[in-house]
C-alpha cells in the first residue's frame, strides 16, 4: 500500500518523484536531531502532550519521526499503520486526545516542509518539485496516523467501559463480603464468647483456664476478622472519603507491621468514588509490597491535584530494586497488574521507579475530567 497515488505511476515523472523522495529522506535523516528538537519546541509552544513528561515526549518524538521518514523512504504505510496502533496504545492511557495527535503530526509536516524550503529555496523550481513529491505522502501519513488513533481510541474506550463495569461488580462483591464479616461473623463470635463464659461458671479451675485460653484465641480471631473487614472495604471510604480511609489504613499498617507511614494529602474536596476506590487500592497494594519486600522503616504517601489530574505517590526508604526487577514487578506482579487494569479503566497511569539502596516510588496519575 503506497503513500500517494503519484507513487503508483510509471515513467519519467514517477521516477523523478521517487528521486526527490529519496533525496529528501536523506536530508531528513541527516538532520534528525535538530529537526526533532525543533518539533519538540513547537509541540511545547502549542501546549500539546501536557500530560506526558518532557523525557517521554522526546522519546516518542524520535520514534514517530523515524517511522515517518521510513514511510517516506519505502512508499508503504502498512508498517506505519502498525506503528500508529502501537503508539496509540501507549499514549491514549496517558490522557492524549485525538486533537493533540493530529496537531503534532501536522506540526511535524510543517517542520519538515520548512526544512525543505531552507534546503531548496535557492531553486524555486526544484523546491516546487520536491514539495509536489512530499505533500501527497505527508497528507497520507497524517491521515493514516489520525485514523489509526481514532480507531484505537474507540477500541480502548469500549474496553475501559467493560473494565469499569467489572471493577464495579468486584467492589460490590467485596463490599458485601466485608459487611458479612462485620455484621454476621462478629455477632456470631460474641455469642460464642457468651456461651463459653456461661459454660465456665460450673467448671473446675483447670477447665476454666483452658476455656480462658480458647476465649483469648477467639479474641484474636475477632480482631483479625474486624481488621480484614475494614481493609477489604473500609466503611469510611464510602462515608467519609479517601483521606480518612487512608489514615485508617496507614495507622493499621503501622500498628501491625511497625512501618511508619507518613500521609501528606492536599485534597480539599472529594473526588469521584471510582477514583477514590482505585487510589485506595493503589496505596493498599503499595504498602503491602513495602512491608513484604522493601525492608523499609518509613513509607510516604502523598495526594494532590494538578492540572485536572489526581496524583498519588507511594514511596519508601527501603532497599530498592534493580531495573530488571522493577520492570518485572510492574508487568507481572499480580497485585500491580490488577492495579494497572483498574487505572487503565479510568485513563490513569502507573509509573514505578527505583534505585538499589534508595527505595521505590509508585506514581499514579488519574484524570478527573470525566
Amino acid at each position: 500500500m503506497e503513500v500517494g497515488a503519484e507513487s503508483r505511476a510509471h515513467g519519467p515523472a514517477a521516477d523523478s518523484i521517487k528521486g526527490h523522495l529519496r533525496e529528501l529522506v536523506t536530508h531528513l535523516r541527516a538532520h534528525r536531531s535538530p529537526l526533532c528538537r525543533e518539533w519538540v519546541r513547537r509541540i511545547s509552544e502549542a501546549g500539546l502532550l501536557h500530560r506526558i513528561s518532557d523525557k517521554e515526549i522526546y522519546t516518542e518524538v524520535r520514534s514517530v519521526y523515524d517511522n515517518y521518514v521510513d514511510t517516506l523512504a519505502t512508499g508503504t504505510i502498512r508498517r506505519l499503520q502498525a506503528y500508529a496502533q502501537d503508539l496509540s496504545e501507549r499514549i491514549i492511557p496517558r490522557g492524549v486526545d485525538t486533537d493533540e495527535v493530529i496537531g503534532i503530526v501536522l506540526l511535524l509536516r510543517d517542520v519538515l516542509a520548512r526544512s525543505l524550503f531552507g534546503k531548496y529555496r535557492a531553486d524555486f523550481e526544484l523546491l516546487n518539485r520536491v514539495l509536489d513529491a512530499y505533500e501527497p505522502a505527508a497528507n497520507r501519513i497524517a491521515t493514516t496516523v489520525a485514523v489509526g488513533f481514532v480507531q484505537e481510541r474507540d477500541r480502548i474506550r469500549d474496553a475501559n467501559v467493560a473494565l469499569r463495569r467489572i471493577n464495579e461488580r468486584l467492589e460490590t462483591e467485596v463490599r458485601r463480603i466485608a459487611r458479612a464479616l462485620h455484621e454476621e461473623a462478629g455477632p456470631l463470635l460474641v455469642s460464642v464468647h457468651l456461651a463459653l463464659k456461661e459454660t465456665a461458671r460450673d467448671l473446675p479451675a483447670p477447665a476454666k483456664e483452658q476455656l480462658a485460653a480458647v476465649r483469648e484465641r477467639l479474641n484474636q480471631v475477632e480482631d483479625q476478622l474486624r481488621q480484614l473487614s475494614h481493609e477489604l472495604r473500609p466503611p469510611m471510604l464510602d462515608e467519609m472519603g479517601l483521606v480518612p480511609a487512608l489514615r485508617f489504613l496507614a495507622d493499621g499498617v503501622g500498628a501491625r507491621r511497625g512501618l511508619r507511614v507518613v500521609l501528606d494529602d492536599r485534597l480539599v474536596t472529594r473526588v469521584p468514588p471510582a477514583v477514590e476506590t482505585v487510589v485506595y487500592r493503589v496505596v493498599q497494594e503499595g504498602l503491602a509490597n513495602i512491608v513484604r519486600h522493601a525492608h523499609a522503616k518509613r513509607a510516604f504517601v502523598s495526594l494532590s491535584i494538578k492540572g485536572g489530574d489526581l496524583l498519588c505517590v507511594v514511596r519508601d526508604d527501603g532497599v530498592g530494586m534493580l531495573e530488571a526487577a522493577r520492570q518485572s514487578a510492574g508487568s507481572r506482579g499480580l497485585g500491580l497488574l490488577g492495579i494497572r487494569e483498574r487505572l487503565v479503566a479510568l485513563g490513569g497511569t502507573l509509573v514505578i521507579s527505583s534505585t538499589p539502596g534508595r527505595g521505590t516510588r509508585l506514581r499514579v496519575t488519574i484524570p478527573l475530567g470525566g
